[in-house]
């Protein structure tokens, strides 16, 4: 129940009392089209994700983490609940909008990102920042601890979980806000590095095909053909071979 009731206790913050309501409420039009989508960056054994899949219903869910074992775990439980407003993703974060296959699906398309004590704000923020939503976009992290002063400079909101839950001494923790214009502003700020993604080769044998080097020379992969030189003598193995003649 310690991280259960964290994130069932983010439902009283107003972002997500709208989308819970109604979705026309919401700052963003789209919504009243499209449903909500949230993006859980993090997410372990599936929290804040799952339970708060659990009160919005009506909301889609990606749920990210780099361990493959606990999304296996999130995802045996998702199908035990009969969830199906839930996805996973294994890999990194900050590598998704970028992907050739994948980006396009998910480069700011998400209208809330959560996290729970992931790594360093500044960190984070430069993972999520091209999931969110660029007009309408927030994120919503459950925090422990001192906050970074560029961090705290930015943040909407700043509640503690007792707070949300009406309930005192059920967690150390506190819920910070930020639009997406901050979580951007902090990102460029964190001194973090975009890792470029490469594209998979179609075809194995890619390895196998001809390249060109800095010198503009065609070469084979596994090493440079060279042209047969007919004037050099032919080593045959038998140089010390004697004939024999039969009388």
């Amino acid at each position: 129940g310690r991280h259960v009731l964290p994130s069932v206790a983010l439902m009283a913050l107003p972002d997500l009392q709208s989308l819970n309501e109604n979705t026309n409420t919401a700052e963003d039009p789209s919504l009243s089209i499209h449903p909500p989508r949230i993006v859980d960056v993090g997410t372990g054994g599936g929290f804040p994700g799952l339970p708060l899949s659990i009160v919005l219903p009506d909301a889609e869910f990606l749920l990210v983490d780099s361990v493959g074992k606990k999304l296996k775990a999130v995802a045996e439980m998702a199908a035990e609940l009969e969830l199906d407003n839930i996805t996973t993703h294994h890999g990194r974060a900050e590598q998704i909008a970028d992907d050739p296959v994948i980006g396009r699906r998910h480069r700011r398309k998400y209208d809330i990102c959560v996290g729970r004590s992931v790594t360093a704000m500044p960190r984070f923020c430069f993972w999520i920042q091209d999931l969110l939503k660029r007009d309408y976009g927030k994120l919503i992290y459950i925090i422990g601890g001192e906050i970074e002063k560029n961090v705290q400079s930015r943040v909407q909101l700043d509640v503690p979980i007792d707070e949300l839950l009406g309930c005192k001494g059920a967690s150390d923790k506190k819920t910070l806000i930020l639009s997406r214009s901050d979580v951007v502003s902090i990102a460029k700020e964190s001194g973090e590095k975009k890792v470029k993604v490469s594209r998979r080769n179609k075809k194995s044998g890619d390895k196998n095909k001809k390249r060109q080097d800095d010198e503009g020379k065609w070469h084979n992969s596994k090493g440079n053909w060279k042209s047969r030189d007919n004037t050099a003598r032919k080593e045959r193995g038998y140089s010390n071979f004697k004939r024999y003649e039969v009388d």
